[in-house]
């Protein structure tokens, strides 16, 4: 899209519009979007619905992935191109996604508009965690910043906030937390898993309190949920049979999803869904997985895709003469699986490298502008 953005002033000012924006995204609500890494490598795919049936029966839509594509506008996607596992987590929010580094730059990257741009560097003594949120009642983008630091026996934290959007002031605010609120508990941890922005809000998950901490974006407040009250057994279950054992905190149908990373060593995952957070309802959901997963050596959960379905993530190295990367849809009602297939060309398919293919991210499209 970048390629073609020489257009009139007021074609310019139509498609930067917020209604323009959001007629577009809703347009698209029917298509979730992938990004891949094989190596140094990365690949981008999306599932969109086809329409099937013929004459005068019954219609009906089925998911399509879309063959697997190189990522080849490198220049343009610097938050890509600075990525690394190790010390980076992505995270995507309302169409934009959000690559954090440890102890460097915040890159906020557009794939749609294949736009980028690096947020103001903040040098600190510490160890940061950058967490990426949107609030729909104002259309604001905000990344909150945690800082912890380790000083005379004692950790010490602080909190910056940064608002993206044409005509701020592009630079970094400090938050001041509620005195009754112990700031300590806003750290994620040391087996983070990102987190998730849902209904305005951003959650993650605190190891050592074993709680959910909120952020609501648009009052910068914080408030923290308590986890239900069987997850600490069904966690200290798994943990007991794999030391590796950790808590992923996922979208389910619009709602805050927790699992314990790792269950489906016991063909089971167990998820607890807050459907009403006001309230603090959980629903528990038990989850038989099917003998391929059961057979993996790293399962992904993503959430719940435009289709509504569950997907889960079969992380593999890829076959040279079967480039073929799996992702399971679960059905929360049938109970029932379908498989997708993502297909790598075999120029994609490196013999030499034998580390697992990762999904990095989905993401859903959207045309705002970042400069």
């Amino acid at each position: 899209m970048t390629r073609c953005r020489c257009v009139c002033k007021s074609w310019s000012s139509l498609i930067h519009s917020p209604f323009f924006v959001a007629a577009f995204s809703n347009f698209r609500k029917s298509t979730t979007n992938f990004i891949f890494k094989n190596g140094n490598r990365f690949f981008s795919s999306k599932i969109e619905e086809e329409q099937q049936g013929e004459g005068g029966g019954n219609k009906y839509k089925v998911p399509i992935p879309t063959p697997l594509a190189e990522i080849s506008y490198r220049n343009g996607c610097i938050a890509l191109d600075h990525y690394n596992t190790n010390v980076h987590k992505l995270q995507s929010v309302h169409g934009l996604v959000c690559s954090s580094f440890k102890c460097g730059p915040v890159f906020i990257l557009n794939p749609t508009t294949r736009e980028s741009i690096q947020l103001p560097h903040v040098n600190t003594r510490g160890f940061d965690t950058y967490h990426f949120g949107f609030t729909p009642l104002t259309n604001e983008y905000k990344v909150l910043q945690v800082i912890s630091s380790w000083e005379l026996g004692k950790w010490n934290h602080w909190l910056n906030v940064y608002t993206l959007g044409l005509g701020r002031d592009s630079s970094w605010r400090p938050l001041q937390v509620d005195p009754a609120m112990e700031i300590w508990t806003l750290h994620t941890g040391t087996s983070s898993t990102g987190s998730l922005c849902v209904n305005g809000a951003i959650h993650w998950f605190n190891n050592r309190r074993k709680t959910i901490v909120v952020f609501d974006v648009r009052e910068e407040s914080f408030s923290l949920v308590p986890l239900p009250e069987d997850f600490s057994q069904e966690y200290n279950d798994i943990f007991d049979t794999c030391s590796k054992a950790f808590a992923s905190i996922v979208e389910v149908g619009g709602c805050v999803g927790v699992l314990v990373g790792r269950s489906w060593k016991h063909y089971k995952i167990v998820l607890w869904i807050l459907k009403a957070d006001q309230n603090l309802v959980w629903v528990k959901e038990t989850i038989t997985i099917t003998e391929m997963l059961r057979e993996a050596t790293s399962v992904q959960a993503l959430g719940t895709i435009h289709t509504g379905e569950l997907g889960l993530c079969f992380n593999g190295t890829l076959e040279v003469d079967n480039p073929t990367l799996h992702l399971h849809l679960y059905n929360m009602k049938s109970k029932q699986y379908r498989r997708l297939d993502f297909v790598f060309s075999e120029v994609a398919v490196d013999p030499l490298y034998t580390r697992p293919i990762q999904l990095v991210t989905s993401y859903s499209d959207s045309i705002i502008p970042l400069k």
